[in-house]
């Protein structure tokens, strides 16, 4: 078969035009996902921690960057509503168009559920309130005719008692017996750990 009939055969003819057709259709979808994905082209992270989100978003956008709150943590030393941490982090080189994901900081601490602490021993309370995540727990001892033996909690001088729901950071006083029904000290001695000013949540 010379040439002239190679290309003059319709079948042939169908598969060559088939060919130049899957090569054009194969450019088209590469040029679509480079320009979709912005191949090549890179910004950074903006430095925005420490910031409110007003002020944040113009630094972001900027960067043709999105953002998205996705949590919130209590710090106490922080600025209220400002910026904890970034996903990516701060500094890191992205696609334009990327969503960024924010941890801001909470008005308020967490709400922790108070468990019920009484007739444990110091040590047991003591660890049980922590490990919660009541960040501030003090020991009074009072008159009591077990020694170590948890009477009762309070903060403020308002008595806490299981299942109450208040702030992480609030200072608790735990009521520890001194094993005696009379207290041995006067009451301005009274043993007070990690002696915080003892301010009311109510």
């Amino acid at each position: 078969m010379n040439t002239r009939n190679f290309f003059s055969n319709i079948y042939i003819k169908n598969l060559l035009i088939a060919v130049f057709i899957f090569i054009i259709l194969v450019f088209i979808v590469l040029w679509w996902l480079d320009s979709y994905t912005h191949h090549g082209k890179k910004v950074i992270v903006p430095d925005v921690k420490g910031l409110r989100i007003a002020d944040a978003a113009p630094l972001i956008e900027r960067q043709t960057l999105q953002y998205v709150v996705i949590d919130s943590s209590y710090v106490k030393n922080k600025l209220p509503g400002s910026i904890l941490e970034t996903i990516p982090p701060v500094g890191t080189s992205v696609k334009e168009g990327r969503t960024i994901y924010i941890t801001v900081n909470s008005y308020i601490a967490q709400m922790l559920i108070v468990p019920n602490v009484k007739d444990m021993s110091q040590r047991q309370a003591f660890a049980m309130l922590k490990s919660v995540g009541f960040e501030q727990v003090n020991i009074r001892i009072v008159p009591g005719a077990f020694q170590d033996l948890v009477l009762g909690l309070e903060t403020g001088g308002q008595t806490v008692t299981g299942g109450d729901r208040i702030p992480a950071d609030v200072p608790l006083i735990l009521l520890v017996s001194s094993g005696q029904e009379e207290t041995p000290f006067p009451e301005e001695d009274e043993i007070l750990l990690d002696n915080d000013s003892e301010e009311s949540w109510f």
